[in-house]
């Protein structure tokens, strides 16, 4: 991107050309008031406070591009009282309940109005009641809406799904007598959120969502949870990241003391910079689980420890911080435990592979999405394992014209295909069990010829050298014809000369592709192929092209050779990768921990299955605190060592007090973070010194990045891919929209149920209803009971189970095949 130089009220910046002059002021610390604008977002223009002089004309800062030689005034007389008539328009009949107010001091329409100085109100308007109105988690005020259109904005350009929009409302109108005697803008500003009101689309069904209320600029939107509970400045904020999942959103826990005397801290809602960052609603909403009412319980802790020095094997989930894997791994060393942990072990195989072959743990990072014209998702389900990701690339779609989408995968994700328009969607459905010979696919497209190592071109030539496939491709032409009227003649013009029109005609013509042989029908269709094909097209004229990795890939068969491809097209080709860690701190534990194949012996089971249990759960042995109950660091999918602060308090015993007992010497877990690993990446910092938060133009400045520069291995054997006929499955393991754990399950706040998910052709095809009680019995003769959901957003006779009620799934394929019965 091409650098420029403007002046701002005189200060020379330098900037991105392209880039909007309002975004290009903030992040060089310049105030530009606006309302309506979300940053990475379209402008709305709504509120037209965001004004500026630009060479002597009068621009929006939000929708006008700098360009090299730009000369930009933020505040002109004219200006100014532009925008002061503005706030006294939005003024009008504003209710005055700023006391009970959700909004409670932290109001953008109380902010501005003391900004541009409104002391007195110079118009009227005959008031009106509109009455309430909610969506999923929202509630909605009218009559303290502006209609700013934020919420709209996030929900079509972040969230990617278009839910809400300004509807027409037919109400009282300023009085056409204040056209002549208001300024322009202002007039027009009055007007037209007079003439609107928010509400639901018609498009698809709000659900446990609730981010259009964070964006909300007044108190028209609230999440009903928070309604009327608690003013803001009476509440603590205590930034954090997030645990649910393996993204660590920054979030700030907003607490204070509940019940009589204060005796119980509590959550009372969770929010985010929302110029920067989103949640999904296990990050939003699922907040209130914790065990802040456990003491510390002597004899338990007792037989704890007698059960750690019977134990030969600590298996344990990969929801737990840097420092708890790296006690672990202390006492691996000092003990001579084996370390399992089955949900992480294919990912760590996976990136051992992959790192070496690379030379990184993939460079791209979600910041990069945002700068990429191509995007392309591969094995998994993204709007599913990790919603905030596909904000991300909705965004990206939104916002990079004519950006392109392509998405491979055993199934259609119905939400990633409403990101961008048909004409740049690429999708292609492959088979279960046939991920290694796509990516080898993929790698033929991404590196070029001359870059392909003797492995890699062997491979790719032998998977080539099978027969021929034709495929037919329809091609559109423009023909002239000849015009004719209602009765078959010649349409003549006024020279008496018959008259053509042009028209696009379509016809069909048969290529060769040699690729496929018959024995690889199964993994490589017609449609897959023509994807495929445009694919190679769309990465001719790509700028920063991403491959997002999901989690389907790690325990492949064959993931390992899998890595080594992936790893050839970070190392080789243009394509940056980012790999989705499958779980909180699947990328932590992968650096820290030396994990074992198989248990032996004795097993402590720490919030999985064992011969002596700890955990989080009533039933453990011994109770021990939710991750968001302790101070420690994890390591999210962009590479970046992340601080956790505790939520609420923990009164009873840490893994690090176990530790302390059997041999080791740090007096807190916190104690461990400088001791993190520095030959994996880590560095020598102090848990207190890390810092939260964003930088003026969107940069995080939370925690510290990895040191990713691995050493690399030069011979790399691409091994020969196994075409073995494909198994039948008919179900797959992933977790609802809004769960990730038995600790998201255990929200108040959440009303989505895990369970068997289905489309609903599927339902009715099955002759099941919502909430039905099914039994599941799988091919290896282990039966489960659950619940139907009928998910609206899948389509197709595929069925999923969310795995975070069951542990039966942990570490194995996410593709099963089963027989379902009403129970």
């Amino acid at each position: 991107m091409n650098q420029v130089k403007i002046k701002i009220d005189g200060y020379e910046i330098e900037c991105n050309e392209g880039e909007s002059i309002l975004n290009t002021a903030r992040a060089n610390g310049v105030f530009i008031p606006a309302i309506c604008y979300l940053t990475s977002c379209s402008p709305t223009l709504a509120c037209k406070m965001c004004m500026v002089e630009v060479d002597g004309k009068r621009v929006y800062a939000c929708n006008a591009k700098v360009k090299d030689g730009l000369e930009v005034i933020v505040n002109t007389p004219e200006i100014e009282q532009e925008r002061k008539a503005i706030m006294q328009a939005y003024d009008v009949n504003h209710p005055l309940q700023c006391g009970v107010c959700d909004k409670s001091g932290e109001c953008e329409l109380q902010n501005y109005t003391h900004y541009v100085g409104v002391n007195s109100q110079e118009y009227a308007l005959k008031d009106e009641y509109k009455s309430f109105d909610s969506w999923g988690k929202t509630v909605y005020d009218p009559n303290l809406c502006i209609v700013c259109e934020r919420c709209v904005t996030l929900c079509k350009d972040k969230i990617g799904k278009s839910y809400i929009k300004a509807l027409k409302h037919d109400g009282n109108m300023p009085s056409k007598e204040y056209k002549d005697i208001m300024p322009k803008d202002a007039y027009g500003v009055w007007i037209k959120f007079k003439k609107s009101l928010i509400g639901l689309s018609g498009e698809g069904d709000c659900g446990d969502c609730g981010e259009c209320a964070s964006v909300c600029p007044v108190g028209a939107l609230s999440i009903g949870h928070f309604q009327y509970r608690s003013n803001a400045w009476e509440l603590h904020k205590i930034p954090s990241s997030c645990v649910h999942c393996a993204n660590g959103c920054p979030i700030e826990y907003e607490v204070k003391q509940a019940g009589i005397g204060g005796a119980e801290k509590q959550v009372y809602r969770v929010t985010s910079d929302w110029n920067f960052a989103t949640l999904c609603p296990a990050g939003r909403l699922a907040f209130d689980v914790n065990n802040q009412n456990i003491q510390k319980n002597e004899n338990a802790f007792r037989a704890t420890i007698a059960a750690f020095k019977e134990a030969h094997t600590i298996a344990f989930r990969g929801d737990i911080s840097n420092e708890e894997a790296l006690i672990l791994q202390y006492l691996k060393e000092k003990m001579g435990y084996r370390l399992l942990c089955d949900e992480v072990k294919g990912f760590s195989k996976f990136l051992e592979v992959f790192s070496y072959t690379s030379g990184n743990l993939g460079e791209a990072t979600q910041k990069d999405i945002m700068d990429s014209t191509l995007v392309i998702c591969f094995g998994g389900a993204m709007s599913y394992d990790m919603p905030v990701v596909t904000h991300f690339i909705n965004n990206a779609m939104k916002q990079n014209k004519g950006a392109t989408l392509a998405y491979f995968h055993t199934m259609e994700d119905c939400v990633a295909n409403n990101f961008v328009k048909p004409a740049n969607l690429i999708k292609g459905i492959y088979k279960p069990d046939s991920e290694e010979a796509f990516a080898l696919l993929l790698a033929s497209i991404c590196i070029p010829e001359d870059k392909r190592v003797e492995s890699l071109k062997r491979q790719i030539e032998n998977y080539q050298t099978f027969i021929e496939k034709e495929i037919e491709r329809e091609v559109k032409t423009k023909v002239k014809i000849l015009e004719l009227d209602e009765s078959g003649n010649a349409v003549l013009d006024e020279e008496g000369k018959e008259k053509f029109i042009e028209k696009e005609e379509s016809s069909k013509v048969k290529e060769t592709i040699t690729i496929s042989s018959s024995q690889l029908i199964d993994y490589c269709s017609k449609d897959l192929l023509e994807s495929l094909e445009a694919l190679k097209q769309s990465l001719n004229v790509a700028k920063n092209p991403i491959l997002v990795i999901g989690f389907d890939i790690y325990n492949a068969p064959n993931a390992q050779n899998i890595a080594r491809i992936l790893g050839m097209i970070e190392r080789y080709s243009g394509v940056k990768i980012l790999l989705l860690a499958p779980t909180t701190n699947a990328l932590g534990i992968s650096l820290i921990c030396n994990l074992d194949e198989e248990k032996e012996g004795y097993c402590i089971g720490y919030n999985t299955k064992g011969d002596y249990r700890i955990g989080t759960s009533s039933d453990n042995m011994l109770i021990m605190p939710y991750l968001n109950e302790q101070e420690g660091t994890l390591v999210n999918i962009d590479k970046r060592v992340i601080p956790i602060s505790p939520a609420t308090p923990y009164y009873g015993y840490e893994l690090n007090d176990i530790a302390k007992e059997l041999c080791l010497d740090c007096e807190n877990t916190i104690d461990y973070t400088p001791l993190l690993p520095l030959e994996k990446g880590f560095k020598s910092v102090e848990y207190d010194d890390l810092e939260y938060g964003f930088a003026n133009d969107g940069t995080e400045i939370r925690g510290y990045l990895l040191n990713t520069n691995y050493p690399l291995e030069e011979n790399i054997e691409i091994q020969p891919i196994a075409l073995k006929p494909l198994r039948e499955y008919n179900l797959y393991i992933r977790n609802p929209m809004a769960h990730f754990s038995k600790q998201t399950l255990k929200s108040k706040y959440i009303d989505s149920k895990n369970g068997l998910q289905i489309s609903a052709s599927l339902a009715q095809k099955l002759q099941l209803s919502a909430n039905d009680r099914v039994e599941i019995s799988l091919d290896d003769k282990r039966t489960l009971q659950t619940q139907v959901i009928i998910d609206l957003g899948m389509e197709g006779d595929f069925m999923a189970l969310g795995d975070c009620e069951f542990d039966d799934f942990i570490g194995s394929s996410r593709y099963l095949k089963a027989s379902i019965k009403v129970i």
